[in-house]
């Protein structure tokens, strides 16, 4: 009989377990998926005053949000043309930390830099579908603000990043996508990080790029860290494998989720791919 209780209350202490992480992975996923760093009107100052050529700008959503970024104005070259590389962050970025990167790198380009609701100067509360609402109309605000002026634009994703920039492309005319550790649906890399949870009904927000790729056919650019744990490389694959337009796949050995832009050939991809499209 002792056996027969152990298993008992073993089973009971299972069920309650899994209930507990159910229930906090349910309400607090917000917390999870969206970081939300903030950034003060002071800290935003600096970034102006550091660089010459970057200046804020705004954009106000449907529901009467604030969304605030950067746009950053071609280095060299002696042409009004723009070619405008527009660039969507991962869950726990604040966009001003890649003016440097960005300035450096790509000198020849503009880059739009806008933070998700809730991010630095950024109003409101992120969620999957206020994100791409946001995204899509920035994205025609700006080709209105800039009609005449813009000879190409390229989107830009990296990690939750990608599900939005795929999302974009998936709906807009655009001329080629570069997606650093992407994923198929964030519920699939879910399911890799809590196999023992439902995790496909208990997700509010699933960002299934799978279901949107296939409405582009424009030049692909695939980055992805051999040593990822937070996106496994077979994810990126998963999405990579489904894209029927031209694509290319680049896996960087040794590097991880974190690290992916530190690796001496992760720039020189980019910029091949943005010069050659």
């Amino acid at each position: 009989m002792n056996w027969k209780k152990w298993l008992l209350r073993s089973g009971i202490v299972g069920i309650v377990v899994a209930a507990l992480s159910i229930g906090l992975l349910y309400n607090f996923q917000e917390r999870i998926i969206f970081q939300q760093p903030s950034m003060s009107h002071a800290e935003a100052e600096k970034v102006t005053d550091r660089y010459d050529h970057v200046k804020e700008i705004t954009f106000q959503s449907e529901g009467g949000e604030w969304l605030h970024g950067w746009l950053l104005d071609p280095e060299k070259g002696e042409s009004e043309a723009k070619r405008l590389l527009i660039f969507y962050g991962g869950n726990n970025g604040e966009l001003s930390r890649e003016i440097r990167k960005m300035s450096r790198y790509l000198q020849d380009w503009s880059v739009l830099l806008v933070n998700y609701r809730g991010y630095g100067m950024s109003e409101g509360s992120p969620g999957e579908e206020a994100l791409y609402a946001d995204a899509l109309m920035i994205y025609d605000e700006l080709q209105d603000q800039l009609e005449g002026e813009i000879t190409s634009t390229f989107l830009m994703g990296r990690s939750l990043g990608t599900a939005v920039a795929t999302k974009v492309a998936s709906e807009r005319q655009v001329d080629g996508l570069v997606l650093i550790s992407p994923f198929d649906t964030l519920t699939e890399v879910a399911r890799l990080h809590l196999p023992f949870l439902p995790v496909s009904w208990i997700l509010r927000h699933h960002f299934d790029s799978q279901a949107h790729i296939g409405n582009t056919s424009v030049p692909l650019l695939v980055i992805t860290g051999e040593d990822d744990q937070i996106v496994p490389a077979e994810r990126s694959q998963a999405l990579f494998a489904d894209y029927k337009g031209p694509k290319q796949y680049e896996i960087l050995t040794d590097r991880d989720h974190k690290n992916l832009h530190m690796d001496d050939r992760f720039w020189p991809a980019i910029q091949q791919f943005l010069d050659s499209e």
